[in-house]
């Protein structure tokens, strides 16, 4: 049974239904499942209304993004469908009222890089992960909290998930919510997000898979220093073929940082790989 199919059936039987939330997740309302159907593996995100206001506020925000989805780029998004909690026999003992957010199931895409051998095949996988932010900028909006578990693989493709703190390009965000591992230099002056904060947060990550490791810091100041001041870029010799990318997303000042993906693209497809 496809996805189109069961979604719009109130009664249908699902199995493995699993919480997931994290318990601080939890007691702020936040509710996340994992379920079967016919042995497909999905996922059910919502929120207990009342529990913690910008959490609540938040995910209406990202199913506002979805409800809007028809002028997004579909390449970005994981099938997915919002549905009314109410209408789902199936989870009238987890919640009687609200929305809730359906999406299939996916694999992490950035995979442990050690188990890849071809250099090829990290650039390709770059480029995969540029193609869906372009989508994503292209189609007016900033994702504005990229982590490496929003990238999802589906279908051979890179995806996006988790558009909670997602907003329009040019409209000033209502909060200022972030990933202080993944913040550029001018969020923690209090900037609004933009593409270039995108696109420092996706240097992030790309450098930490590129090094196999973690950036670590223990508070927030913490952070402000380590991407502020004190960042120094080393990768292995393997990887140095990548060096100009990393330091065009990671560039502190904002005015030398790429300007858009399509700057990263030339400049990946303009290196020769060792």
């Amino acid at each position: 049974m496809s996805f189109t199919t069961w979604i719009y059936d109130p009664n249908i039987q699902i199995n493995n239904l699993v919480l997931t939330t994290k318990n601080q997740s939890y007691q702020f309302g936040r509710r996340l499942y994992s379920f079967h159907v016919d042995e497909k593996k999905y996922w059910l995100k919502y929120h207990e209304a009342k529990h913690h206001q910008i959490l609540e506020h938040a995910f209406l925000d990202e199913l506002d993004f979805y409800r809007h989805s028809d002028l997004i780029n579909q390449n970005i998004l994981l099938p997915h469908q919002i549905i009314q909690l109410n209408q789902f026999v199936c989870f009238n003992e987890l919640i009687t009222e609200g929305s809730g957010l359906v999406l299939i199931d996916s694999h992490v895409f950035f995979t442990d890089i050690k188990l890849i051998k071809d250099i090829e095949m990290i650039k390709h996988k770059i480029n995969l992960v540029l193609d869906v932010l372009s989508d994503l900028h292209e189609s007016g909006w900033i994702h504005g909290d990229l982590k490496p578990e929003h990238f999802r693989c589906y279908d051979n493709l890179c995806k996006l998930i988790d558009f909670e703190q997602a907003h329009k390009q040019g409209v000033t965000a209502s909060n200022l919510n972030a990933t202080p591992h993944y913040m550029a230099p001018e969020l923690f002056h209090g900037q609004q997000k933009t593409v270039q904060t995108d696109l420092y947060a996706l240097g992030i990550i790309l450098y930490e898979w590129l090094i196999h490791s973690k950036l670590t810091a223990k508070t927030y100041h913490d952070w402000a220093l380590l991407h502020c001041q004190q960042l120094h870029i080393q990768l292995p010799s393997h990887f140095l073929c990548f060096l100009p990318l990393i330091e065009g997303l990671l560039m502190k000042n904002s005015d030398q940082r790429f300007s858009s993906v399509i700057e990263a693209r030339k400049c990946i497809n303009a290196v020769k790989l060792l």
